[in-house]
């Protein structure tokens, strides 16, 4: 019987195959960008079952193709298809993450908020600074910046171990009232040895509005003040 020039010549190679090495490379770029790489496989892949069917129909009778090498082929296609789409709803979730943070973050508004920081509004003349000793000190220096950097006034805080805070009349160093606004803190602290305690400084504030900024859902407290979901440390009425 003769034989078409066109015939496919019997084979039983898997592993010499060119689509096989390249499904290879999709895997570990679809890691990286599972968009591509998933379309990338949905080709390789049906052109694997293309080629694989056709080997099956050509292969040589008296010299079967391995099953073992044709179950391991078909095993990776399919842990990296599942791997790619795997990467692919992750995307979706991750994308959709801050429209879902944001929306659960509508119940801060209208509630008050302290949140570690180091901003202080002053309003109608007075503002509370807020501070924390990791350890008992034998005393604290508190610092009111305006947004020049220069210092307004300084006052002396509680250096016992705890939670604290201070009333600022809004005065400067003088006597002088200054005008309401945004003002920075810097709190230091030293023990009985003149060692160095940190402090840890917060900000407080009624929440007007919710916005996302770099992957932050950030809670506005007015006076231009903004915080972090993140740093929030108490919530009251």
């Amino acid at each position: 019987m003769s034989t078409s020039n066109n015939a496919i010549a019997p084979t039983n190679n898997l592993s010499s195959n060119p689509l096989i090495s390249s499904s290879s490379s999709s895997s570990s770029s679809s890691s990286s960008t599972s968009s591509s790489g998933l379309a990338q496989l949905d080709y390789n892949f049906n052109e694997f079952l293309t080629l694989f069917t056709t080997q099956l129909q050509n292969q040589d009778p008296t010299n079967p193709m391995d099953t073992t090498a044709m179950t391991n082929q078909l095993a990776m296609f399919s842990e990296v298809e599942q791997q790619a789409g795997t990467n692919s709803r992750l995307d979706k979730l991750i994308a959709a993450s801050p429209g879902s943070s944001l929306s659960s973050s509508v119940g801060y508004i209208g509630h008050s908020v302290e949140a570690s920081g180091d901003q202080v509004a002053l309003s109608s003349g007075t503002a509370t600074i807020a501070y924390s000793m990791p350890s008992a000190g034998a005393s604290v220096s508190i610092e009111v910046l305006n947004s020049s950097g220069n210092v307004v006034t300084t006052l002396v805080g509680d250096a016992t171990s705890g939670s604290h805070q201070v009333t600022w009349d809004g005065t400067d160093s003088s006597g002088s009232t200054v005008s309401d606004g945004t003002y920075t803190l810097s709190v230091s602290a030293t023990d009985a040895s003149g060692n160095a305690i940190t402090p840890t400084t917060y900000t407080s504030g009624t929440v007007t509005g919710v916005e996302t900024s770099g992957g932050e859902t950030l809670l506005d407290l007015g006076n231009g003040i903004q915080v972090s979901t993140s740093s929030v440390t108490a919530i009251t009425s």
